[in-house]
């Protein structure tokens, strides 16, 4: 019971990892609560939850916890985070901009600095690590993803505005001797990952982890003489260590260590060269990155139902490079503390409470501007879950952080109400808080020609998230199915502006106070169609929208107000054989006013409707899978990337317009091998 105990305390999240064994039998377990899966107490009394779906879980957590396990991140290559969310409708997957190839993931409409990246629960790719951050985690390390909708927990920090995403990557004590994933595409990229574990002994287990990512080929189809796409080199090694005595003492250390080359500009320029001049424009960015995270918890001594864990991470963050003949430099080390204490209060109640510590020192260099900043966040916080009856779950949480500028109370609550047993509904609310990185988050800003104007001193971001969730799966023609409905709003209190339209020679950034607004609705329908066939569709509705003195209402840029995503999985009976078909329909985006310089430009401009398709086939054999697949068959992008691209050192040369696929139709291979343990 101890071990069960310090064990949840151990993971100390919301999106607790599943256990699958206890899950099959739902029915037996009357649908347990485990609340927000730190509280460890209504743990040992009950077991989490969950239905599948496609190798998409629900938690039945008071917080709208959707689980993405590998399972489901194997019907794609999946070869890093930001290529993780191929079959999934929460999360929008798109380009910052039209030369460096990098990506973010939006929740909710709005973009990836609102939400809280977590690995393993500590905010590892936060600051500068954000924007090539997704390249950081190969997929084939990630065991699971869980995305919380809205404010989510108060323990993990204040920064969460529209969600959460956490990284579960494999546990050394459960993983094989020897895992090896290969891939290739037709382009030659070579992406190889080797995953070795090793039980030391009964309480010491490892797993040590090399990934590289190489593609230095130089595509050009569109005739705007710019490669469609970067060249990369990357290489990344993990290793993590834990430690279990059996006893109730549980200790996990992780150190990862990145190198990344990446490459862009003009077809004709010579890469191995340290820097651009005004004949040819190109782009190189060298990366050097080193993470160390762990979380240690025990059981107090002679207490009763009595915890506390810790939470430390150490991040530095290093790279340098050139876009054209401007020179950037930037730098950022930071270090997170977290202590949680954990008890139960009566029969009804389990409260966390603890402090925790962000030191940041980040340094930036664009040509002749420095752009240099510490910011150090001491926050207190505290959340009940009170479970009154066996039905209902009320999670309330308060914490107070300490930013450079001021104290922000950061108060949140999310409610549990299971109607019946096949039905749930969820409704939260909550204030989230961060501090933005102008430069490092927009990298068109960097690339561009276009001037960049900061109007005022930058403060910390804030916004007040609500809404609803209703859940329920059933049972029809004897096939099982599931059906959410969510709903949401984000209105900003203050938001750091990045203005497009103002100035089409410009980029304005500034605070802007009570003028933006994000509502979203999303309805997701699974069903087994056949025995061996799923099917699941999804339809999304955006509504993202700023308030200007200038021109009024406005819909924000590069947002789709409608997507729909529709997958079919298969799966033979034998399992010998699996395929996986996804549509993505993407909607109509608006696009800011682009100069005059360009024949085509209107007042605004909105792109075009599109679709995507991709589809896997997998062979399963006794320790061996060979994939096959394509994305975006039917090799849609989009044609016009750069504005003023004939004269990339003249005023007029623009990144920033990317709506579309940059590259086409992609065939690639791969397989994964899996030496099984062998138990005497």
């Amino acid at each position: 019971m101890k071990n069960y105990l310090i064990i949840c305390v151990f993971l100390c999240l919301p999106f607790s990892k599943l256990n699958a064994q206890i899950s099959k039998d739902q029915s037996s377990l009357n649908k347990a609560d485990t609340s927000t899966g730190i509280n460890s107490i209504h743990l040992l009394k009950s077991a989490e939850v969950t239905f599948e779906k496609a190798g998409t879980m629900i938690s039945i957590s008071p917080f709208k916890t959707e689980i993405i396990s590998n399972k489901e991140l194997r019907k794609a290559a999946c070869c890093n985070l930001g290529e993780s969310f191929e079959t999934n409708a929460t999360v929008d997957v798109t380009y910052k901009d039209a030369i460096s190839g990098s990506k973010e993931l939006q929740l909710l409409g709005l973009s990836g600095s609102y939400i809280q990246l977590l690995t393993e629960n500590m905010p590892i790719i936060a600051g500068l690590g954000l924007t090539y951050g997704l390249n950081t985690v190969p997929g084939s390390q990630i065991e699971s993803i869980s995305i919380v909708k809205g404010p989510g927990s108060v323990v993990f920090g204040p920064e969460s505005l529209s969600g959460s995403i956490n990284l579960e990557l494999k546990n050394p004590s459960k993983e094989g001797p020897l895992f090896v994933n290969y891939y290739m595409d037709e382009n030659f990229r070579n992406e190889i990952n080797i995953d070795v574990a090793k039980k030391i002994n009964s309480k010491w287990s490892s797993l040590f982890s090399f990934h590289s990512d190489i593609f230095n080929k130089k595509v050009e189809e569109n005739g705007d003489d710019f490669l469609d796409m970067p060249m990369i080199q990357n290489f990344n090694i993990l290793n993590k260590w834990k430690y279990e005595n059996g006893k109730g003492f549980i200790s996990q250390h992780s150190l990862r260590l990145m190198n990344e080359k990446r490459m862009a500009g003009q077809k004709q320029f010579d890469y191995s060269k340290s820097a651009a001049d005004l004949s040819i424009w190109a782009q190189k960015l060298n990366t050097n990155r080193l993470e160390y995270y762990g979380k240690t918890g025990f059981i107090i001594p002679n207490a009763t139902f009595q915890s506390i864990g810790f939470q430390y991470s150490l991040v530095s963050h290093a790279q340098n490079g050139f876009a054209g003949i401007k020179a950037y430099d930037a730098s950022q080390l930071s270090a997170n503390f977290r202590i949680i204490y954990n008890r139960e209060i009566g029969t009804h109640h389990s409260i966390n409470t603890g402090i925790s510590l962000k030191i940041e020192n980040t340094k930036e260099q664009l040509a002749l501007a420095n752009y240099d900043r510490s910011e150090n966040v001491l926050g207190v916080f505290i959340e009940d879950t009170y479970k009154p009856d066996a039905r209902s779950t009320l999670v309330l949480g308060l914490r107070a952080d300490r930013f450079p500028n001021k104290t922000y109370v950061i108060p949140r609550a999310n409610y549990k109400f299971s109607i019946n047993e096949n039905t749930d509904f969820r409704a939260s609310i909550g204030v989230g808080v961060r501090s933005p990185h102008f430069l490092a988050e927009n990298p068109a800003i960097v690339f561009s020609s276009r001037k960049y104007i900061v109007k005022s001193s930058l403060l910390p971001e804030s916004a007040l998230n609500f809404g609803a969730n209703l859940t329920h799966d059933f049972l029809w023609n004897y096939r099982k199915g599931a059906i959410n409905f969510d709903w949401y709003q984000t209105n900003f209190k203050n938001r750091m502006r990045i203005d497009y339209d103002t100035d089409p020679k410009s980029f304005l950034i500034y605070n802007q106070s009570n003028g933006s607004t994000s509502k979203t609705f999303q309805v997701e329908l699974m069903y087994k169609i056949f025995k061996t066939v799923e099917w699941k569709m999804a339809y999304k509705y955006l509504d993202v929208i700023t308030y200007t003195d200038s021109i009024g209402k406005l819909s924000d840029p590069f947002i789709a107000k409608n997507r729909i995503v529709t997958s079919l999985y298969y799966e033979s009976f034998n399992r010998k054989w699996k395929a996986n078909f996804t549509l993505n329909l993407v909607g109509s985006k608006r696009l800011p006013a682009i100069h005059l310089h360009d024949s085509t430009s209107k007042p605004f401009l909105q792109s075009p409707a599109y679709q995507t398709i991709n589809l896997q086939l997998t062979r399963t054999f006794k320790q061996t899978e060979v994939y096959i697949g394509a994305e975006n068959m039917l090799d849609f992008k989009q044609l016009t990337h750069l504005t003023g691209s004939d004269d990339p050192y003249g005023p007029y040369f623009d990144v920033s317009n990317i709506w579309g696929p940059m590259d086409g139709r992609r065939i690639y291979i791969g397989f994964r091998f899996k030496l099984a343990e062998n138990k005497k």
